[in-house]
């Protein structure tokens, strides 16, 4: 991989880190509240994690080569990306409200 793309792990892991351990603060705090099982909470996170991945690589795979037109790809991938994302984040919190209320 090139320097852009390191960078851009970089910025990644760096965003997820401080969003993990902001909400590990809130969680200690008591502001934000656990809800499920931890076990079921990761194994959710992996499994929406894998999707999008899969998703990702889709529209890669669809969008890859000479088009006339690649940033109007782009902006129809990440609105999809931004679709599913959103769609598994809720998902997710039903699946653990709803165990939670059990």
């Amino acid at each position: 991989m090139d320097l852009r793309a390191w960078i851009g792990v970089l910025l990644v892991v760096i965003s997820l880190g401080g969003g993990y351990l902001r909400v590990r603060a809130l969680r200690r705090a008591g502001i934000v509240h656990g809800f499920g099982h931890p076990v079921l909470d990761n194994l959710l996170l992996l499994a929406s994690g894998l999707l999008l991945a899969a998703v990702l690589a889709l529209m890669l795979y669809l969008f890859g080569g000479n088009h006339l037109h690649p940033i109007r790809e782009r902006m129809l991938a990440y609105s999809v990306l931004i679709l599913v994302g959103g769609v598994l984040t809720w998902l997710c919190t039903r699946v653990l409200r709803g165990n939670a209320k059990r």
